[in-house]
């Protein structure tokens, strides 16, 4: 049986050919279906491991699908692909999270073609097989590698200077190379080895700051943390003893959580994070916008920075309901004393439309991409050196 194998299901027929056909071009075994009795039967018995679904037909919805899907238990990552309005498909994908189904994102109609083929290489499977013992042993053997993405602050009008930086994994693999934190932190958070992950990188990051302070470059830093943290008592104690032997001011420090961590024990969570801002550490909620709990995170809990989702900040341009949402959410973080970060920011557009909004802070390709402690160097003086050049000519 192919390794990649994806089955697309929609009530144009040409369009389901069409996405099938370029998705057999680029290496799956693609079907299409316009009857949902032959998809449903062909699921169960040709185990997909890729679905492009359509939302509406005119004899099941893509909702009800969604709901049959989730009671088979189907593993496969679920792409929608739909012409309707913005938040119906955003709800779609939303009830397809909640239902545990690895949903992949969405796509509007009409699909051009770069798009269809960008979509369709993201939903291919890898031939990698990592185990915990692998992992375990390249964290003991030094593979792992911590890379950066600058993130920029508004310092007054038409003036955005980068300040900070978030520290993401990478894996350098004898046999693979690279390997990004979504091919690895799930195993390492299902094997228990997320604390010894986590810990490597505070460790690098905070080493690597103290030699950028050395040589005059302050750059505060951001870390993931994994919802296992939130139920560790000794967590707080273990990251300060590290701030301090790193000689470095704990407010430099933020954590961040993704909204839709699950909190198991509320009572011991707030507990770790009012420790953690008691002793000056930023919390940070991260991917604000794509759970279901954001309120509640907001009024319990002692963040002091929200990250809106890009899928907001991707769509503001073209999408009054996103750039409203956006609005809103900078409005009511500024007014719970709570500042703001957009992620995802691809142009010099998007950046002038968040300063009209009075947005905080801001990451994405625009300002740079991931990358090593050199390269973000050189990322921080071409950029912050266009506002000091500004500033002497002015």
């Amino acid at each position: 049986m192919a390794l990649n194998r994806l089955m697309v299901i929609d009530d144009e027929g040409d369009l389901a050919d069409f996405i099938a056909e370029t998705a057999n071009d680029m290496g799956f075994d693609a079907h299409a279906f316009s009857d949902p009795a032959k998809f449903r039967h062909m699921v169960e018995t040709f185990r997909p491991t890729a679905l492009v679904l359509d939302l509406q037909m005119p004899h099941v919805d893509g909702i009800e699908l969604l709901r049959w899907l989730a009671d088979i238990n189907c593993d496969a990552h679920i792409l929608i692909a739909s012409g309707m309005d913005t938040r119906v498909v955003t709800t779609a994908e939303q009830l397809g999270l909640s239902l545990g189904l690895k949903m992949a994102g969405t796509m509007a109609k009409p699909i051009p073609l770069d798009n269809l083929e960008t979509r369709l290489g993201k939903l291919k499977v890898s031939e990698q097989k990592i185990t915990a013992d692998a992992l375990a042993a390249a964290i003991e053997a030094g593979q792992l590698v911590v890379h950066y993405q600058p993130k920029v602050v508004s310092k007054g009008p038409g003036r955005w200077i980068v300040e900070g930086a978030e520290a993401l994994v990478r894996w350098r693999h004898e046999e693979y190379g690279l390997l990004y934190p979504d091919t690895f932190l799930p195993l390492a958070e299902q094997s228990g080895l997320i604390t010894n992950l986590t810990d490597f990188v505070f460790r690098a990051a905070m080493e690597q700051a103290r030699v950028w302070f050395a040589n005059g470059l302050y750059m505060e830093l951001a870390v993931n943390v994994s919802a296992q943290f939130l139920t560790d008592l000794e967590f707080p104690d273990r990251l300060l003893t590290l701030v301090k032997e790193n000689n470095l001011d704990p407010s430099m420090l933020t954590l961040e959580l993704t909204e839709t961590t699950s909190i198991a024990d509320p009572e011991v969570t707030m507990d770790i994070l009012a420790r953690l801002r008691v002793r000056n550490v930023k919390l940070c909620i991260d991917d604000f916008g794509t759970g279901f709990s954001s309120l509640t995170h907001l009024y319990q809990m002692p963040f002091n920075e929200l990250k809106i989702d890009n899928s907001f900040i991707r769509d503001m341009q073209t999408n009054a309901d996103a750039r409203a949402m956006v609005e809103a959410l900078i409005y009511l973080a500024h007014k719970l004393k709570i500042s703001v970060c957009a992620e995802g920011v691809e142009n010099e557009h998007t950046l002038n439309m968040l300063e009209h909004m009075h947005c905080d802070a801001a990451q994405g390709y625009l300002i740079g991409d991931v990358v090593n402690a050199k390269q973000l160097e050189r990322i921080v003086e071409n950029w912050n050196s266009r506002f000091r050049n500004e500033a002497v000519a002015s």
